[in-house]
């Protein structure tokens, strides 16, 4: 039998791994996941500081050799590599330095630029915080950066001077381009990497190399390997000056891409030692198209434009001149990227803002405080934050402008419970209607009633200031009133529905009393109801909803079509119990594989929010149960396969989004001793997938991590037409 290459995967960070605004490597999660459990070593080569990469191996879980600083050192863990070569010791590392020293070449920068009389700044010439500000990194981290070994990232007051450049050229210097310009000695990214190739092929044989791009100084890295890749830029665009034969290019930005590119070319690498299966490349590239159509830092930008001192949103215009203050707050998972967008946009024009996120869902933000809360259960945490909320909007006057930034699950964190009512009251009366398999709306008209900023109630204490509030909807059909339980828009729902939620689900004797009693003297008129329309405190206020399901399902729709299947959008308003959608899919899936020719391919498309009713004592999530009802109800059946996950990136109380399965799922688990009928009916869906990869090796269990976005859930289901009759419409 034919043995299987070593493949080695070489990659650039910024724009790359890491996206160029975020630095979020969320959406490379899948690709990450697999390259952990597959052995594959994942090299990282970047401009970044020893340092800063220690911070990123140790985020992702890597333990292989890296390259910093564009190739001037090749750090080496101790013992890594059994055959001897030329290093020194440096701590935990063997490195293998091809750089000028750092202060020889700061010298000579200073002394070209003395000599040129140009207007150049270099790391060395800037404070940590300017390097914050330049580079969009966290203070913390923008002080790794000044600590280098082997080159000078430097910027041009103004256009970039092209004497300057050819002048350090001529002193035996020489530079590069990633998002800034780098000064060093004679290395690049490409000969670090062929040293290191060699060096595993000492090991390994021969070996397939893998290098991802986004820039110029990436140039040498991607033509020192088998296998290039040039990663798109956040704008769709590519780097112009990398063109050579055999370059794949993503089809998909920054982390996206690189995911997506990774995949592939792994399952083509890895060959019968064990690749991915095409079906499940191809569910991973449908739902990674689907997370870029409603990427919420992208969202934010194409809803809002600032130019000639007016900010434009959707058709609205508000001159910037009229306000003497603009305020950001907000709540949500997706919160934290949508306002990075806001500050890229208007900058020190903000003059104080604080969001609420969920807990791991906060990126750099320069002026927008962030506050990390639980979710989906809230805390003292999500409490306090959202008092500093209310305190800050109330401090408005008809002079400030407020931007206010939901998205899901800011009805958990954005929590301020009325008077009487405390916070574990709140938090009883979440998790009784969440077991019970309560809607989003049934929810929340419950919530709303026991809330201070809930029901319009964020816009009457904002009152009299301008408010606009950015929406991405996680509820079906976009429900203003609904989406993060309407805290600036009017409350249709009444203390009668909301109680009428408690007794359709039994509850009234089981909700803490607090809560029964003020929702009763609610009904008899004793305490203010919700805002409702045509209150005053709402002519101020403009919503928009700038992403939601919809255009997902969009974009993995024209995805679809690019792997050859043909699309069939289901349903876009997917609901009721996960058990009960997944018997739903199923039939329709059996009904058209039936109505296939042989050899034809189509895929089948969903999104929406099921619920669960909890039952039994086990861990999941909506996705993870509907997937392993599916693979119940398909069990046996070739040509079905099927992935459901929150675009979120989080399924009930668990790291998973989601879960993959196919025909053969059920088969290979109770020929393995797991029985998925007993995990289904005691709600452990979790336990399930996680048992079931870790003896099978199927990875099944789909974990992206935070996403950035939240447009509720998405079902792909992929069928393929069997040369013979695989099953009968029942």
């Amino acid at each position: 039998m034919h043995k299987r290459k070593q493949t080695i995967i070489v990659s650039d960070l910024d724009g790359t791994l890491l996206d160029e605004a975020t630095y979020s490597y969320a959406g490379a999660q899948p690709a990450l996941h697999l390259i952990a459990e597959s052995g594959t070593p994942l090299v990282l080569c970047s401009s970044k500081t020893r340092a800063e990469i220690e911070v990123y191996r140790c985020r992702i879980k890597n333990s292989h050799p890296f390259i910093a600083e564009n190739g001037g050192g090749i750090f080496i863990p101790k013992e890594y590599f059994p055959a001897t070569y030329e290093a020194v010791e440096y701590g935990d590392y063997q490195l293998i330095s091809l750089g000028m020293h750092y202060a020889e070449i700061r010298n000579q920068f200073i002394r070209l630029r003395e000599q040129h009389g140009v207007n150049v700044r270099g790391f060395g010439d800037m404070t940590i915080a300017e390097i914050a500000t330049l580079t969009g990194l966290p203070e913390s981290e923008a002080a790794l950066s000044k600590q280098r070994d082997f080159d000078e990232p430097f910027i041009f007051e103004g256009e970039p001077d092209e004497s300057f450049l050819s002048a350090i050229n001529a002193s035996g210097l020489c530079w590069t381009q990633g998002r800034i310009f780098h000064v060093m000695g004679n290395h690049d990214k490409g000969r670090a990497v062929s040293i290191l190739i060699s060096l595993y092929k000492k090991q390994h044989g021969d070996i397939a190399s893998i290098g991802l791009g986004d820039g110029l100084n990436d140039l040498p890295l991607l033509m020192a390997v088998d296998h290039p890749v040039l990663v798109m830029h956040k704008d769709g665009s590519f780097d112009k000056r990398i063109l050579f034969p055999q370059l794949l290019k993503t089809q998909l930005p920054g982390p996206a891409g690189w995911n997506e590119a990774v995949l592939q070319l792994l399952a083509q690498n890895m060959g019968d030692g064990g690749s991915i299966p095409p079906n499940r490349q191809i569910l991973l590239g449908i739902f990674n198209a689907a997370l870029a159509a409603v990427d919420s830092y992208n969202a934010v930008l194409n809803a809002i434009s600032v130019a000639h001192g007016q900010l434009q949103i959707t058709g609205v215009k508000y001159d910037l001149a009229a306000f003497d203050r603009i305020i950001v707050v907000g709540a949500g998972k997706a919160t934290a990227c949508m306002a990075l967008a806001i500050e890229s946009l208007l900058g020190a024009r903000i003059a104080a803002g604080l969001i609420v996120v969920k807990d791991g869902h906060t990126v750099p933000l320069s002026i927008i405080e962030q506050v990390e809360a639980a979710h989906p259960v809230p805390d003292e945490v999500g409490i306090i934050g959202s008092q500093r909320i209310l305190q800050m909007v109330g401090a408005a006057d008809e002079k400030t402008l407020v931007i206010c930034l939901l998205s899901g699950g800011a009805s958990a964190l954005l929590v301020a419970p009325v008077e009487g009512v405390m916070l574990q009251d709140k938090q009883e009366t979440t998790r009784l209607l969440l077991n019970a398999g309560a809607s989003i709306a049934e929810l929340n008209a419950v919530r709303k009633h026991l809330s201070m900023v809930k029901g319009g109630r964020l816009a009457q204490a904002a009152y009299p200031a301008q408010v606009v509030t950015l929406i991405l909807s996680d509820v079906i059909g976009d429900p203003l009133d609904v989406i993060a339980s309407g805290p600036t828009v009017p409350d249709n729902s009444t203390f009668a529905d909301a109680w009428s939620v408690v007794l359709k689900y039994g509850l009234q004797e089981k909700l803490p009393p607090r809560v029964v009693d003020y929702l009763q003297r609610g009904i008899a008129g004793q305490v203010p109801e919700t805002v409702k329309k045509y209150d005053s405190s709402l002519y101020n206020i403009h919503n928009v909803i700038i992403a939601s399901i919809r255009q997902a399902l969009a974009a993995a729709e024209k995805r679809i079509l690019q792997f050859g299947y043909t699309p069939k959008l289901i349903s876009a308003t997917l609901q009721g119990e996960a058990r009960d959608a997944a018997r739903f899919l199923v039939q329709t899936a059996r009904a058209e594989l039936f109505e296939m020719k042989p050899g034809e391919r189509r895929c089948l498309l969903c999104g929406g929010e099921t619920t669960v009713t909890v039952h039994g004592p086990g861990k999941g999530g909506r996705n993870q149960e509907l997937a392993l009802a599916f693979a119940i109800e398909i069990d046996g059946i070739q040509g079905i396969s099927m992935l459901s996950a929150g675009t979120d990136g989080n399924d009930g109380p668990t790291e998973a989004a989601g879960a993959m399965v196919d025909g053969t799922t059920a088969v290979l688990a109770r020929e393995s001793g797991i029985d998925p009928l007993r995990y289904l009916e005691q709600n452990d869906s979790y336990t399930f997938f996680q048992q079931f990869d870790a003896i099978t090796g199927a990875q099944c269990h789909f974990i992206t991590g935070p996403t950035g976005t939240n447009v509720m859930d998405i079902q792909i289901v992929l069928l393929n037409k069997q040369e013979s009759p695989s099953a009968q419409p029942d």
